[in-house]
């Protein structure tokens, strides 16, 4: 992730980041009621997809506040977790086994007794590998582009490499703010419209919502 503003100056960067923090809000609230519709899950597969689709909601909304804070440093590092939770909704609706799921929610000694997972599961790369076999290219192109472009900075913040260290000590970089709520809101409506299939929900809201507020979703300006 690039320091500097682009050459269009830092007027239009700090003019570019309000105008997407204020559709951000809109957008967040335009989507809430296609989470409250959601029914109780019916099986272990529906449990897990919302659990995860609720991660990547609670850490997009975190992102905003973070970035009305300016601090920026905290906000981008959950640009990770909350893309590994979306890659995990995604992949859960079809490409996991049952097998694994039931896995998942079953405890195993060393859980109960220690702080280990019931069940960890596959990789970033492999879970994309499987998303591409079974949902189209709409999802899955944007993800694996997602990935490519900030993983190595993404590694960074989670694990406190050089990026966040030399981010702490400069000014708040509004580009990037503006660019960070532009790919957590495009994570928020993959997220919504997963959570949605899971329930066999149609979703020809999130079409309309794409359109009105396309400022603040990812390919905006």
């Amino acid at each position: 992730m690039e320091r500097q503003e682009p050459k269009m100056g830092q007027d239009m960067a700090v003019e570019r980041l309000e105008r997407v923090r204020y559709g951000t809000r809109a957008l967040h609230g335009a989507l809430e009621p296609l989470w409250d519709e959601l029914p109780e899950p019916t099986s272990k597969r529906v449990l897990a997809v919302r659990g995860f689709a609720n991660i990547v909601r609670q850490h997009v909304a975190a992102q905003w506040i973070l970035v009305q804070q300016e601090l920026d440093v905290s906000a981008t590092a959950l640009v990770r977790p909350t893309y590994e939770a979306l890659v995990r909704a995604i992949w859960l609706l079809r490409g996991a086994q049952d097998a694994w799921v039931a896995g998942f929610f079953t405890p195993r000694q060393e859980a109960v007794e220690s702080d280990a997972e019931t069940r960890k599961g596959p990789d970033v790369t492999a879970m994309l590998e499987v998303i591409a076999l079974h949902h189209p290219a709409d999802i899955h192109q944007p993800l694996v582009a997602l990935k490519e472009a900030t993983w190595r900075a993404m590694h960074s913040y989670v694990h406190g490499g050089i990026r966040p260290v030399v981010q702490s000590f400069v000014a708040f970089p509004h580009w990037e703010a503006g660019s960070l709520l532009i790919n957590a809101n495009g994570m928020l409506m993959l997220a919504t419209n997963v959570a949605r299939m899971a329930h066999g929900l149609s979703s020809p809201t999130l079409s309309v919502l794409q359109q009105q507020y396309a400022d603040c979703l990812p390919n905006a300006g």
